[in-house]
């Protein structure tokens, strides 16, 4: 897949906001990378103080063992560890304080085993002090130098030691999709050491696809393979939102202008096996790939998991309507789409019309109202909390649209509107967020129509 002499990069990203993952469930990640046949684990979570808000403390007591065994875990199971510091919040680059407090983070934390590093420029502020741009000149320049000075020091605690490096400009439309005219990356491309990895997450922050000549672009202004750090299964920005579908929207000519793919996933651990098991079935495919075959062998592989504590039992057929429902960013899965399909023309149309779109809309309705009752009475009970908040709403949703169904079809010729008491204050989103929501709806474009 690529004619570099480092190997390509497989794996998980664990690099949302909110709260950091707990050693079991790392241990567990560790487990489905290998099977995936994926090798590699970077560790940055936002909230980690230490990576991001307070980057410049070392860790002390319980945090130097917990680190070290995560390290010895990600190791033993044959994967490559890669630690991340996000210092851009408050680094000042013209103070060689701040220089030697990078350098010496970075060294406590191979001190514990780490072999490999980023440094991550990442959603931070555009403009550099008065002293950091009279030194540097631009951002582009200050983190570049602070990075090589890191990769040196680093270099020489462990000569195969890997860093990689997250621009502040880490998408096309940051760059005004005119990647090849953009000037800070022309600047990494120049001033960044050519043995240092780019991340990069696409045209988009959560990029639907990721166009070959957009990397090919990208690799000309960057002068090297660029390494994704894909946000598709991301939903720290949404925690409404669940993603159960494939790795999907790129195609398998992709990986050869690529270092890598690190996906970072949903914030729930447990509900990222499907998008780490399709990865996998990705990154090692050798002539086709097929998002949906991918994901069906995902879903059957990840069927063990549902095993039941009471009458209930969770199906093959449940975890795919399960998954289907919460499949990606902008792709509904099968299930759904028919689901929703069905639901619109029952919307739009009089009763005398609607067929067997009532029938399919009756029966997902009750497999979904199922699904919700057999999540509760898991044996996993970590799963069942991950899933638990989203299959409530769906189940709570659906019901809804059912008695609405009801209604319209014994009211055929009723000017009036649908009420329901019971369900009002059940699925009511409230809080100043939800009153913004009604008030300013967003349209598929991203327009904002007011109410």
């Amino acid at each position: 897949m690529s004619d570099s002499t480092t190997p390509f990069l497989g794996g998980v990203v664990e690099g949302f906001y909110g709260r950091p993952w707990n050693p079991g469930q790392r241990r567990q990640l560790f487990a489905w990378l290998k099977a995936a046949g994926l090798n590699a684990y970077m560790y940055a979570p936002k909230d980690d103080i230490k990576h991001r808000a307070l980057w410049r403390e070392p860790y002390e007591g319980p945090e130097v063992e917990e680190l070290r065994a995560l390290i010895r875990d990600c190791t033993a199971a044959g994967l490559q560890f890669i630690y991340a510091l996000s210092p851009g919040l408050d680094i000042r680059f013209s103070n060689p304080a701040d220089r030697e407090a990078l350098k010496a983070k970075l060294a406590q934390v191979h001190g514990l085993g780490a072999p490999h590093f980023a440094v991550l420029w990442d959603d931070i502020p555009e403009r550099l002090s008065e002293e950091d741009a009279r030194e540097f000149g631009t951002p582009a320049a200050a983190q570049c130098a602070a990075t090589n000075d890191a990769f040196t020091h680093v270099r020489q605690l462990s000569p195969t030691a890997r860093v990689l490096f997250c621009p502040t400009i880490y998408c096309g439309r940051f760059a005004d999709h005119k990647v090849s005219a953009n000037e800070y990356l022309r600047l990494v491309g120049e001033k960044l050491a050519a043995e240092i990895d780019v991340l990069w997450t696409g045209p988009e922050i959560i990029s639907e696809t990721i166009p070959l000549e957009s990397i090919r672009e990208l690799r000309g202004v960057i002068r090297r393979r660029p390494l994704i750090w894909d946000n598709l299964h991301a939903n720290d920005y949404d925690m409404r939102r669940l993603y159960l579908g494939p790795y999907s929207g790129r195609t398998l000519e992709l990986r050869d202008e690529l270092a890598g793919i690190l996906l970072n996933p949903n914030c729930q651990f447990e509900a990222n096996f499907v998008g780490i098991r399709t990865l996998g079935a990705y990154v090692n495919a050798r002539h086709s790939y097929s998002p949906r075959a991918a994901y069906l062998e995902a879903t059957e592989a990840w069927l063990p998991e549902f095993k039941s504590r009471g009458r209930a039992t969770m199906s093959l057929a449940d975890v795919r309507l399960m998954g289907d429902l919460y499949y990606l960013p902008t792709e509904q899965g099968e299930r759904a789409q028919q689901f929703l399909d069905d639901l619109r023309a029952l919307v739009r149309t009089p009763p005398n019309s609607w067929g067997e779109a009532l029938a399919r809309c009756e029966q997902t309705g009750r497999e979904i109202a199922a699904l919700y009752e057999k999540i509760t009475e898991l044996s996993n009970r970590d799963l069942c909390y991950a899933l638990y908040a989203h299959l409530w709403e769906i189940k709570e949703t659906v019901q809804l649209c059912g008695a609405w169904l009801r209604w319209r079809r014994e009211n055929p010729a009723t000017t009036d509107r649908f009420a329901s008491g019971e369900f009002r204050n059940r699925i009511w989103r409230g809080g100043p967020a939800a009153i913004i929501d009604r008030l300013l709806t967003i349209d598929d474009e991203g327009r904002f129509i007011p109410n």
